[in-house]
């Protein structure tokens, strides 16, 4: 997935709050090392490909026997995170729920649990929240962490603008406040009905750390290292970037404390060398398989391919930010309809990702039962409709070169930013191929992804671009994308229209689910017929580990390696 904004004080940098990876890339330094860990290019301690066996261990004579080595689960990404934009992939998310926890967690299947609350209830008015924080909770330099402290850490979001993830409770919440050591009271504007998602990105950061920062310029600029400093069951320890990110495990962790030592995550700088390096044995796991190897991993042995249907969605996106740099032709609706007409989901689908996914109509997946607009019907490939959407609008081809022209003399040609991933090249051959059937050219832009970043949420300098997004259990982030107030934030595509914005504004505050639902359905249309985005595919997460090295793995959410799935996944005896 990709979330994030950036850099309006590397907006996601503020995001992140989880900011203190701020300190790693703001300063252009990283945090000092405690131990070691390979440089990308050399090869890792456990090198025994999964295609073998690993030997067996000689006994030794137990006087003699030293301290057992450290567990390292090594995973293999392409993308951490961007330095400017640290919140962006959806590894980094990852990351963040082994650093960092919050009042209320994601669970499995969509559900929420308890995290640094261990309960709660909610007064008759439904305006006043009650939660029973954990006794005994330690920040991981030993510091406690109180009902005060986590009251502290969104009071301080709220304040310092940590707009890409405050945005949460900001507006709702009309106070936070600590009765005591372990009750957390939380009194709302009106009364939510979604309050278990809310908190489930109250990511709790010290006041220790964070409490002499007390403006959105000071945090953007913040260079302390060694201030990634959170309750999770995890620990910072080091993070070279374009290379890797060393987590070890919290003993003092309040809850389950995981049996795997040390995590590992390294970055390839593309997904071949990856699965190579897999196939190496010089990882142990990957975070996100490519459509092109999954064959060739569930046939090597020693190895579990696993495949769910997830939250996520590819999509490309227009750019409608309304002093964009786009072409003026490209806010017409005709055009973005025959666009859509041009476009051969199944096609993508089937060449891109080997059919894994499903092609998309709205922006909300459908294993998000209740919230998904199964009413949206979405406009099937048909370049005979696509051209005949365009002639209906006036767009001709008066000098026959193939590209129809707009009223001023323009040809209906458009930029299509993209990272330098294979599968996206591939993706957007076809949808060239694709418009230029219309009479619609494209000129193919190829970028790292940091830059790719930059240009659509910081510049907005582009036409079209395309990604994967990551879903969550409630449908208020994929709502909040198109919102006028996360332009320059989560808002990718620069949309803002003041309708849509009365009923976003309108579905965080209704009570009723069934009142919310009909809301964001009533969203979910009106997104449809003004594309800002062209949904184009409902993701299929895959995720392979090697089975002679680790167990008892299971999908958490968006990803198989996950905070729950880490904390229960044991190694091999």
């Amino acid at each position: 997935m990709k979330k994030e904004t950036w850099k309006h004080i590397n907006i996601i940098v503020a995001m992140i709050l989880i900011a203190s990876f701020l300190a790693a890339c703001a300063g252009g330094t990283k945090t000092a090392v405690t131990t070691s860990a390979p440089a990308i290019t050399n090869p890792p301690v456990n090198t025994v490909p999964p295609s073998t066996s690993a030997p067996t261990a000689t006994a030794q004579p137990t006087a003699t026997t030293g301290p057992a080595a450290p567990v390292e689960l090594r995973i293999g990404t392409t993308v951490i995170w961007d330095g400017n934009n640290l919140g962006v992939e959806a590894t980094g998310w990852m990351v963040y729920r082994l650093l960092y926890d919050s009042i209320v967690e994601f669970g499995s299947n969509g559900t929420f649990i308890p995290g640094l609350a261990e309960s709660w209830s909610n007064d008759s008015s439904g305006l006043v929240w009650t939660y029973k924080i954990r006794s005994g909770i330690t920040f991981h330099d030993g510091t406690p962490c109180t009902a005060g402290d986590i009251a502290w850490s969104l009071n301080w979001m709220n304040e310092v603008g940590f707009n890409s993830i405050a945005y949460m409770w900001s507006g709702l919440f009309k106070e936070v406040k600590a009765l005591d050591a372990t009750t957390l009271q939380i009194t709302t504007e009106t009364p939510i009905s979604y309050m278990n998602y809310v908190l489930s990105y109250s990511f709790v950061v010290p006041k220790s750390v964070w409490g002499n920062i007390t403006d959105h310029d000071s945090m953007a600029n913040y260079t302390e290292e060694n201030a990634t400093i959170g309750t999770g069951p995890y620990k910072f320890v080091e993070w070279v970037p374009d290379q890797y990110l060393i987590l070890e495990k919290n003993e003092n962790y309040w809850g389950t404390v995981p049996a795997i030592d040390k995590l590992i995550f390294q970055q390839y700088a593309n997904e071949d060398a990856m699965v190579n390096a897999y196939q190496a044995g010089e990882i142990d796991a990957i975070e996100t398989v490519p459509a092109t190897a999954v064959e060739t991993l569930q046939a090597a042995p020693n190895t579990k391919v696993v495949i769910w249907n997830g939250w996520g969605i590819h999509e490309l996106t227009v750019n409608s930010y309304e002093i964009g740099t786009q072409p003026k032709s490209l806010a017409d609706p005709a055009v973005r309809k025959a666009m859509e007409y041009a476009t051969d989901r199944e096609q993508i689908n089937d060449v891109v990702f080997l059919g894994y996914n499903t092609p998309a109509t709205t922006y909300i997946a459908p294993v998000l039962v209740d919230w998904h607009n199964s009413d949206v019907q979405t406009i099937s490939f048909d370049i005979d409709k696509a051209n005949q959407t365009l002639d209906e609008a006036g767009y001709k081809d008066t000098n026959g070169d193939g590209v129809r022209e707009w009223s001023d003399g323009s040809d209906l040609k458009y930029r299509f930013l993209i990272d330098n991933q294979a599968s996206s090249a591939r993706l957007a051959e076809i949808i060239k191929n694709g418009f230029a059937q219309a009479g619609i050219t494209i000129d193919i832009e190829t970028v790292d992804y940091n830059t790719q970043l930059t240009k659509v949420f910081t510049d907005y300098d582009y036409d079209l671009t395309y990604w994967l997004w990551g879903g969550d259990p409630d449908p208020d982030f994929f709502n909040t994308v198109f919102a006028c107030g996360q332009i320059g934030y989560w808002n990718d595509s620069g949309y803002c229209n003041a309708d849509y914005d009365t009923l976003y504004n309108s579905s965080r505050t209704a009570l009723n689910k069934q009142d919310r639902i009909n809301i964001v359905k009533q969203m979910q249309e009106k997104i449809y017929n003004e594309r800002p985005w062209i949904v184009l595919l409902y993701n299929s997460v895959i995720s392979a580990y090697r089975t002679d090295r680790f167990t008892g793995f299971s999908p958490d959410t968006n990803y198989l390696f996950g905070k729950w799935s880490i904390i229960q996944a044991k190694p091999v005896e």
